[in-house]
């Protein structure tokens, strides 16, 4: 819950137009707004599949963090001070993807082994 509560507050602060230097700084050490996109997502999706039951490494909390994503995402066509990237969204994916693949794999292991 923290990872999400940071991130949330960090793309408020960008939507809103505050603390460029903790965003901007974050982004510039990771190597760019791409590289952020993913370690974000990639981290989200790994801590949430390890604090949640089995049910949800069937596929539903990667759809679930896919869709608050979209959300995310979808709301900087409201804000004047962002701009919606097609590409952000992708690259988001692929680490939510990414983090959450291992424990979707294991958990498609038990259930065929049953």
């Amino acid at each position: 819950m923290g990872w999400l509560a940071f991130i949330v507050i960090l793309s408020a602060s960008k939507s809103l137009g505050y603390g460029h230097w903790a965003w901007g700084s974050i982004e510039h050490f990771l190597g760019g707004n791409l590289q952020m996109h993913f370690v974000f997502a990639f981290i989200l999706s790994a801590l949430a599949h390890l604090a949640s039951s089995r049910f949800w490494h069937r596929g539903w909390l990667l759809l679930l963090l896919v869709i608050g994503c979209a959300l995310d995402e979808g709301l900087q066509f409201v804000f004047p001070l962002r701009s919606f990237n097609p590409m952000d969204f992708l690259v988001t994916c692929a680490g939510l993807l990414l983090a959450a693949l291992p424990f979707m794999v294991l958990q498609w292991r038990q259930v065929k082994s049953c």
